[in-house]
Order: C-alpha cells, then sequence, then structure tokens
C-alpha cells in the first residue's frame, strides 16, 4: 500500500512537472510540496538533476526556469523556517527550564544565605547588624538585599546593604556601603603575652577620653575598648557597672579571641590594633536564645552557646562562608574550623567591646584601669530618651 501510494504521488509530481494538471490540482500539489518536506524535497532533486533517470529531467522542461526558482525557493524558506522555530524552541525550554532551577535553588538557599549572612556581618564587623531583608529571582539569577544598621545611641541608623547575588550555585556577595565607603573609627587592642605598661598604651586611650571631656553633655557616642587580658561575660559586666549603670549604656558588640588573631597578623611586637575584616566577634542581640527569653545582664553561658551554635552552623556550610565572607575579612578566608575548634577547647572569652550611650557616662569609663584601649567612634546629638514611637521608609 505504501509502495502504490507513493507511485501515485511520484506520477502526479511527474504530472505536475509536465503541466500536465489543471490549475485546481496543480494548486494542490503545491500545497503538499508546501506542507511535506520529503515532498518538496523530491521535488528540488527532480530540478537540480538530482534524480535516478534523466528521463524526469526532460520532464521538468515544460515548467519554466521563474516556476522552477519559485518552487526551490519555497521548499527552502520552509526548511528554514522550520529550523528556526525548532531552534527557538529549545532555547526557550532551556530558559524556561533554567528560570524554575534558579527559582528553586534560590528558593532552598535562601534560609543559609540570610542566616550565613547575618551572622558574618555579626560576627566580622563591629557594632554592625544585618537587618530586614528582600529576595528577588530572575531567570538566570537570585538576589537577597539585607539592610545593615549601626546604633549610635539609641537609634539604628542605615549604613548601607549587603547583597547576595546566585546564579545557580555559584553565589557572589558584597557588602554596599553608603556613600560607597564605610569610615573606620573602631579599633581593638589584642591582649598578647608581651606586658605593656600603662605609660606605654597611653596613647591608644588619651585622645579618645580628650575628645569625649570636650564634647558637649547633649551628645551620644560609639566608645570601642579593650582589657588587659581576655575576661568571660560575667567580669565584663562587673568592671563596666563599676563606672556606668547598665541604663545608661549599651553594650552592641564584643571581640573575642578566637586564636588565629596572632597568626593573620604582621604583629612582631608592642600593641597590635585589629578592626573591621580582623577582628572577630559577636552582638548578642542578635543571637538565637530559643524560646525562653534571656536577661538583660548575666547568663553569660546562654549566650556563650548561642554564639558557638552559630560558629558550628558556618563550619556545616563552610561554601556559603566562604563564599559570603570573601569581601568581609582581610585575608578573604574566615577559617571558621580553626576558630570553632579554638572557642570549644578555650571557652568564649571577651577581649573588647562596643559601647554607645550618652558620650558623658561612657566618658566614666576612664577610671576602669584594665582597659588598654579606647577608640571614639560616631557621635550624634541627643537621643538617649527613647521616643514612644518611631520607625524608618526604605526604598528598595
Amino acid at each position: 500500500m505504501t509502495n502504490q501510494s507513493d507511485d501515485s504521488r511520484e506520477q502526479k509530481l511527474l504530472a505536475y512537472l509536465r503541466g500536465e494538471l489543471d490549475e485546481r490540482e496543480a494548486q494542490k500539489i503545491r500545497d503538499e510540496i508546501a506542507d511535506d518536506e520529503e515532498y518538496a524535497s523530491r521535488l528540488e532533486r527532480l530540478l537540480l538533476g538530482e534524480s535516478d533517470g534523466e528521463a524526469l529531467l526532460q520532464q521538468a522542461e515544460t515548467l519554466t526556469e521563474k516556476q522552477q526558482r519559485s518552487i526551490i525557493r519555497r521548499g527552502k524558506w520552509k526548511m528554514r523556517l522550520t529550523n528556526s522555530a525548532y531552534t527557538f524552541g529549545i532555547f526557550f525550554v532551556l530558559g524556561v527550564a533554567a528560570t524554575i532551577a534558579n527559582g528553586w535553588i534560590g528558593s532552598w538557599m535562601y534560609d543559609d544565605l540570610f542566616r550565613v549572612t547575618r551572622d558574618m556581618v555579626n560576627f566580622t564587623q563591629p557594632g554592625v547588624s544585618a537587618g530586614s531583608s528582600g529576595s528577588q529571582v530572575g531567570g538566570l539569577y537570585g538576589q537577597i538585599k539585607m539592610e545593615l544598621r549601626e546604633q549610635v545611641g539609641a537609634e539604628q541608623q542605615n549604613i548601607g546593604f549587603f547583597e547576595n547575588t546566585n546564579i545557580l550555585w555559584s553565589i557572589h556577595a558584597e557588602p554596599k556601603w553608603a556613600n560607597g565607603i564605610r569610615e573606620t573609627k573602631l579599633f581593638f587592642r589584642y591582649p598578647t603575652d608581651e606586658k605593656m605598661t600603662e605609660e606605654e598604651t597611653a596613647y591608644l586611650r588619651t585622645p579618645a577620653w580628650n575628645a569625649m571631656n570636650k564634647l558637649p553633655e547633649g551628645t551620644v557616642s560609639q566608645l570601642a575598648i579593650s582589657f588587659d587580658h581576655p575576661i568571660t561575660y560575667e567580669e565584663y559586666n562587673k568592671r563596666i557597672s563599676q563606672h556606668v549603670f547598665s541604663h545608661n549604656a549599651d553594650t552592641v558588640w564584643f571581640a573575642v579571641d578566637t586564636g588565629v588573631e596572632l597568626d593573620e597578623s604582621e604583629h612582631e611586637s608592642g600593641n597590635l590594633l585589629l578592626s573591621a575584616g580582623d577582628v572577630w566577634g559577636f552582638s548578642e542581640r542578635v543571637l538565637d536564645y530559643g524560646d525562653s527569653p534571656i536577661r538583660v545582664n548575666g547568663e553569660g553561658d546562654r549566650r556563650a552557646a548561642a554564639f558557638l551554635a552559630e560558629m558550628k552552623y558556618l563550619t556545616e556550610h563552610d561554601r556559603l562562608t566562604r563564599s559570603i565572607g570573601t569581601n568581609l575579612v582581610a585575608h578573604q578566608d574566615p577559617k571558621i574550623a580553626q576558630r570553632y575548634a579554638y572557642l570549644q577547647e578555650k571557652g568564649v572569652l571577651i577581649y573588647g567591646a562596643v559601647l554607645t550611650g550618652p558620650t558623658k557616662e561612657l566618658l566614666k569609663l576612664q577610671a576602669e584601669k584594665s582597659i588598654t584601649a579606647a577608640f571614639l567612634g560616631k557621635v550624634n546629638w541627643w537621643n538617649w530618651d527613647r521616643p514612644g514611637a518611631s520607625g524608618t521608609q526604605i526604598i528598595w
């Protein structure tokens, strides 16, 4: 049946080439040629002399050269359009698949990206926290944008954003500081084994105390302080409370000894100063304490446990931590596993802190003899009396 059908179509095609068909039948053949690529190819081979017999070539002479070119051109265009549609369809399907895959990967990674970013900003940037976030997923990328905030007095100030962009599993992360820069004023003196006298470290404190003494009463300030040796959370509260009441100052960040500070520095002798990207620590307000609230002061063990839990989490997400930490730590490698192992062995010990509050209240810390360094950060007009309601509007 198939051979008879093919022979019949072949005879019709030959009749068409000889001009023996009326206009209605000829139009039907032309429609079949337009719809059937194989039939059009057969006609093209006949016209180009690629048929099995020379007699068929002679039979095609009844068609004018213009008609022959028109038939060939129509067949070629049909094949071109078919190939273009096929190619477009492939790319369309691939694009849809990439969008779905990237959206699924972005959604799957969102919680980890958010948490690792929050921790890395908290641990490496003294006094800075990662706040509210927004996300979007495009055809080939996804993005999480988190607000960076800094507390001066009683107010949280926006100092930029942190952006995470992922293309499938590839991640690029970087902070976008307001005005393109972040002015670093908060430094910490790392307590090395080399003992220094009070006179030898005086130059690390005197400028801050003098500036705060000259500032007017109605101001609030940031202050970074360092101690002569690492201490526990309870010891820290005891020393600070001897000079400043808790309601007159907020401790917004702690500098913690993680055992790698000396290895990463170019320190040879004297005072070793660390700042954002070199120092490591945490803000107690950002940590997760579970369902039970934590007291304003005390419960140092719970704070240490919460900090260690986040450090452990970062070790379990080492690739993410490295990607996000590239533009946050000075040497690009946060060395999370090494720090975590040291903290597990030695415990969480504090050697510095960032406080904020009324300038004259913070100045009272000048009397604490264990403070070896003090650096004045941002200063603002009085805002310590917290209003009943306040807020901010952000344009993303």
